[in-house]
């Protein structure tokens, strides 16, 4: 394959992956739709899987709605602050810490009863968003790949699972860090201890964080359609006999 053969087929994939993850084509004069449609799909990644959504009655969701365009506005603000200092990983850390407190912030009328919307699907939105970013070579100038968190989600808890991460357990396929499934952490610090662990795993593998999650996230996710694959098989000889 010659490079302009190349060439046009990485720009025919770049411009079908955002299409079908973003529902829209990348150019100049939208780069501000496109970036809210990456917040909008990082929502979704961050609350239709978890039990959020779930946990929502009629007026609750009003409130809801509210709270997720002030939250995507906010997102977006934030990614692209240009006057903050994310140049390290300890100043990112505390940017991060800080983004996921104002978006739990914005969630503050859905949550005034009990915890609904979690640090757990605080960090999934935004973590995703950037994630997003990533892929598309389009995060901001001072927010570095290397410096990047990894998205927590059941997929991340099951391959920590499997190498017997301390406090990661497992129950009826569903797995949890400190009793907790990933949609219901509610201590920033419990994530962060997550992405400790992550951070080790990298290093040993000579990665950065988000490339050991890209990895690891696409391995367990293979590993469990075969497994659901086996159980339905499974099922379906039972069943015959």
């Amino acid at each position: 394959m010659s490079n302009e053969q190349f060439d046009k087929q990485s720009k025919a994939l770049r411009e079908f992956f955002i299409f079908t993850y973003f529902k829209t084509k990348e150019c100049k004069n939208n780069h501000n739709d496109l970036i809210q449609n990456i917040i909008k799909k990082s929502y979704n990644d961050a609350t239709m899987m978890g039990a959020y959504n779930t946990l929502l009655n009629k007026e609750l969701s009003e409130k809801s709605y509210s709270a997720y365009c002030k939250a995507t506005k906010l997102i977006m603000k934030k990614i692209y602050n240009v006057k903050v200092n994310r140049s390290t990983q300890e100043s990112f850390d505390k940017w991060h810490e800080k983004t996921c407190g104002k978006i739990i912030g914005c969630y503050d009328g859905v949550n005034s009863n009990k915890s609904i919307f979690t640090y757990g699907n605080a960090q999934k939105w935004l973590n995703m968003a950037l994630k997003y970013l990533w892929l598309l070579g389009n995060l901001p100038n001072d927010i570095k790949e290397e410096l990047l968190h990894a998205p927590i989600d059941s997929y991340i808890l099951q391959k920590l699972w499997n190498l017997k991460a301390e406090g990661v357990t497992c129950s009826a396929d569903t797995f949890y860090y400190k009793g907790n499934s990933w949609s219901k952490i509610s201590d920033y610090n419990d994530y962060f201890d997550l992405q400790k662990v992550i951070r080790v795993m990298a290093k040993q593998g000579g990665k950065t964080v988000i490339e050991q999650e890209n990895e690891a996230w696409i391995e367990m996710a293979i590993e469990r359609k075969r497994s659901l694959a086996h159980k339905r098989e499974t099922k379906g000889v039972k069943h015959e006999t």
